[in-house]
């Protein structure tokens, strides 16, 4: 009984870890929305994933307009991108994506997030 009692918790973790990861509202579909408004221009979309006040994110969407527009055209846009790892400790989360550029180069970046009211918001780096 007590075997069959710790594969049921062990599964039922699981279960939990997975639905917190690949939900809709998970880290992993942040980061997801995140890229997505980033290829399509849409600055402000792009701010809002982050754990900031309103003006803040109004600061950054127009920070971001500016250098990552300016980024992404030298190297002729994002061309695909993989997820390669998330982790999730508790409130805090971080997912490593993996960027393959239009001019062929590649680069890694890790995204920091943490569960603030019962969502995934990334965390601006200082």
């Amino acid at each position: 009984m007590k075997k069959i009692l710790g594969f049921t918790l062990v599964v039922a973790a699981l279960a939990l870890f997975a639905a917190c990861s690949s939900s809709s509202n998970g880290p992993e579909a942040v980061v997801k929305k995140t890229i997505s408004a980033i290829q399509k221009g849409d600055y402000n979309a792009f701010a809002a994933t982050y754990n900031l006040s309103e003006s803040d994110q109004k600061m950054l969407a127009g920070m971001a307009e500016e250098k990552i527009a300016q980024s992404l055209n030298e190297k002729g846009g994002i061309k695909s991108y993989d997820i390669t790892e998330t982790n999730i400790d508790g409130e805090k989360a971080t997912v490593k994506v993996h960027y393959i550029y239009k001019d062929g180069s590649e680069e890694d970046e890790t995204m920091n997030l943490e569960l603030v009211d019962g969502e995934w918001k990334q965390v601006f780096a200082k």
